[in-house]
């Protein structure tokens, strides 16, 4: 499955080891945003390794599917102001988010 990752670092020091890390496993679009191949299960290790990289108080690395399954985003680190359904993964925490279906009728 391939998948975009984006990232908010806001340490430079900080900045510099997640972007070293991604450019190992993936493919620089733009400053911040990465193509990624892999499974669930890939994704979930590099985005594990990312965390111990960041301040998860402050910082913010976020994977998106390119088509087809699994729908929703991941997350590590704090909460993105626009969190659409998602399965948020913190240190010791999954929690599934689901958006509040009254929102989407018209």
């Amino acid at each position: 499955m391939n998948w975009v990752l984006g990232y908010d670092i806001r340490d430079k020091k900080r900045l510099r080891k997640v972007a070293r890390l991604l450019e190992r496993y993936g493919i620089r679009t733009q400053y911040s945003v990465f193509l990624y191949s892999g499974t669930v299960q890939q994704l979930e290790i590099l985005l594990d390794e990312l965390a111990k990289l960041m301040n998860l108080s402050e910082d913010v690395v976020q994977a998106w599917p390119l088509g087809g399954t699994p729908q929703g985003h991941y997350v590590r680190g704090s909460l993105p102001l626009n969190c659409p359904a998602a399965v948020i993964l913190s240190q010791n925490q999954s929690v599934l988010v689901r958006p509040d279906e009254d929102h989407l009728k018209p």
